[in-house]
């Protein structure tokens, strides 16, 4: 069980112990986390709580139960669960979101028999089951019931699963493009889809043309489809002009800052997936905050797919990893990439180094930094950084000397890095040791070492030194003037800290994040 998992149960225990009792948005949430790990033996701890708690079971909670248990293959009790739900159309989906096609359609045209009518989800799940060689004929009867229906003119998702149905199942592009050209609404998912499917056919000119199409339609390309799709097409029809000019369009338009679910729902659109496909959504969860657990499930989804991950692509787990504090997880991964020679690349060493640290294992943080073959600048940022950040100052100076002794010159990062190592143990004089390196550095005017240096002499009790610093900064941000506020307050000069809170009011800089305790 990780260690986000033996939280989780730990936070059940403490709030049943102290008789407050969780609600069904807490198990939900409870139930997709286990679901997205694939941790299922925790999954049905909590159902067995859920159960002792005599709460009423909702629709989304029943559903999640049933992903539970059907993703972990007790088919018996995920069925059990269905029964008490009364709806046979979130059974359709189930089974179709879990590559059971043969029971989504006999659940589908069961349904059917008992006089129960479809709607748009369950019409786009049985669909999505047809979407195969062997279904595609079954595919075929169902889409003349959605045309009766009218879904297919006034659902996307119909449609879009339709497209899938006769490009993969049928290998017709074809009869895929008449529904798409017949399809009343269109958004940016469809355009995309059929985009994708006429590159994987072979067919990159007409790709780029209804691309051109879709611009020209006013809907907005995410960098997945300019990146996995056009300007690969660029590329094999030797169109570099306009690989140059859609290059520049995707910087102009910063359409680069799209949602990882857009890309995640184009992802998924995709049939094959090659290792940059795969390291773009993992990378799109890791650098979302918070969605660190989503990206661990594409990873094991493409090392089960035979697709072999890069050296980016065990960085960014590894930084998964480091943000969930699941080392044990991580040793797994980078026992993958010694398997596959990439363990001693500089990104792959370096977050290993990082997870180890924010895990508080710093004996092998450092055998991990001591195992990597060439050492850059950030591979010493990262150990510098985490010894400071343990408390470990003089290590993290051993290692200072040593970029030095090396000829790699220490960057603003080491140098703010060990002014907060400093400033944690109140190691004044290492402090001041390296605001004299600092000067000889030539980064006095640096605003993140300037603020770095307020800090440390603020909480050292060198509230003058502080302030001076803080005089001779060029450019002040709000982390500048919340440091020596708070310094001023700390240290009993209550006028001044008032003072100060004034001005940076009358700079305009309030309402920016200032977290200001003392005032």
């Amino acid at each position: 069980m990780s260690a986000t998992s033996t939280k989780q149960i730990s936070t059940l225990d403490l709030m049943a112990q102290k008789g407050i009792h969780p609600d069904l948005t807490t198990y939900s949430l409870l139930l997709k986390s286990c679901i997205r790990s694939r941790n299922f033996q925790l999954g049905k701890l909590v159902h067995t709580r859920l159960t002792h708690s005599q709460l009423h079971l909702n629709s989304l909670i029943l559903n999640s139960l049933i992903s539970l248990y059907s993703k972990s293959g007790d088919w018996a009790k995920a069925k059990s669960i269905f029964y008490n739900m009364g709806d046979m159309r979130d059974l359709v989906s189930c089974f179709a979101n879990n590559d059971l096609e043969y029971e989504a359609i006999v659940t589908f045209l069961d349904m059917l028999e008992n006089g129960l009518y479809p709607n748009d989800y369950c019409f786009a799940a049985v669909i999505r089951a047809c979407s195969n060689a062997g279904n595609i004929s079954t595919g075929q009867m169902i889409f003349g019931f959605v045309v009766k229906s009218g879904y297919f003119g006034s659902d996307v998702c119909v449609g879009c699963a339709l497209i899938d149905m006769f490009a993969k199942g049928g290998e017709d592009l074809d009869l895929a493009y008449k529904v798409f050209e017949k399809m009343p609404e269109k958004n940016a998912v469809t355009w995309t889809l059929m985009i994708t499917r006429f590159m994987q056919f072979g067919y990159a000119r007409e790709a780029v043309d209804m691309f051109l199409d879709m611009v020209l339609s006013e809907y907005v390309p995410d960098l997945f489809t300019l990146s996995g799709v056009i300007i690969s097409a660029c590329a094999e029809l030797e169109l570099l002009v306009l690989g140059k000019q859609l290059h520049s369009w995707v910087i102009r338009t910063g359409c680069s800052d799209g949602s990882v679910d857009d890309s995640r729902k184009v992802f998924d659109l995709m049939v094959d997936h090659n290792v940059m496909s795969w390291t773009a959504i993992i990378t799109g969860y890791v650098q979302s905050g918070g969605r660190d657990e989503e990206a661990l499930e594409p990873f094991c989804e493409m090392i089960k797919g035979h697709v072999s991950p890069n050296h980016f692509t065990f960085s960014s787990v590894l930084k998964a990893c480091a943000n969930l504090s699941d080392p044990r997880m991580g040793e797994q991964v980078y026992t993958h990439a010694v398997k596959l020679g990439l363990a001693s690349v500089n990104c792959v060493g370096n977050s290993l180094i990082s997870m180890y640290a924010r895990s508080g294992m710093m004996e092998d943080a450092h055998k991990a930094f001591v195992m990597l073959f060439e050492k850059n600048l950030i591979s010493y940022n990262t150990i510098v950084d985490a010894y400071a950040k343990n408390l470990n100052s003089e290590k993290a100076f051993e290692f200072l000397h040593e970029i030095e002794d090396t000829g790699i010159w220490a960057s603003a990062f080491t140098f703010a890095s060990l002014l907060s190592g400093a400033a944690s143990i109140g190691a004044v004089g290492k402090g001041e040791q390296i605001h004299a390196r600092v000067l000889k550095s030539g980064f006095e005017s640096n605003q993140c070492i300037c603020n770095a240096l307020i800090s440390m002499y603020a909480r050292c009790g060198n509230i003058e030194a502080a302030f001076q610093v803080f005089n001779y900064m060029g450019g002040r941000n709000v982390i500048s003037w919340t440091s020596m506020i708070t310094g001023f307050a700390k240290h009993g000069s209550a006028p001044k800290a008032m003072g100060m809170f004034h001005k940076m009011h009358e700079d305009g800089l309030l309402g920016q994040g200032v977290c200001v305790p003392c005032m």
